[in-house]
């Protein structure tokens, strides 16, 4: 189906998607941003952690009101604290998951690898011998 170009449309084309019209999606993109922090760390990972643990905003909570109260000559609030070990414990949780995982698709493609690719098996055997 050939469409025809108006030149005296304000947008080009009657049948066009005007601004702000169109999948209602682009409303949640509007007032939902996503934010994507560039890092030292993994991402995949770091994405876990403040998906299923608890967001930067709650872990530096946490930490704050312990910091805060430290300054100001206090003790740490118990309930922050405690917080903020079961945070901690829950990160680890994920970390050690995550490195199961790693392991789990290396050896998983190693396999797949030495099965596909016997002479590329070797050499990448070698080559990870060889840099330790």
């Amino acid at each position: 189906m050939t469409q025809n170009w108006n030149p005296w449309w304000p947008w080009g084309q009657p049948n066009a998607n005007e601004p702000l019209s169109g999948d209602v999606s682009q409303w949640f993109r509007i007032f939902s941003p996503s934010i994507t922090v560039e890092g030292r760390g993994d991402p995949d990972l770091e994405g876990r952690i403040v998906r299923d643990v608890a967001t930067y905003g709650a872990q530096l909570g946490q930490i704050s009101a312990i910091v805060l109260a430290l300054a100001d000559g206090e003790q740490a609030p118990a309930e922050e604290v405690a917080k903020l070990r079961a945070i901690v414990a829950d990160i680890e949780k994920v970390k050690e998951s995550y490195k199961q995982g790693a392991l789990d698709r290396a050896r998983a493609a190693m396999l797949a690898l030495s099965k596909d690719d016997p002479a590329g098996y070797a050499e990448l055997l070698g080559s990870l011998k060889s840099a330790r």
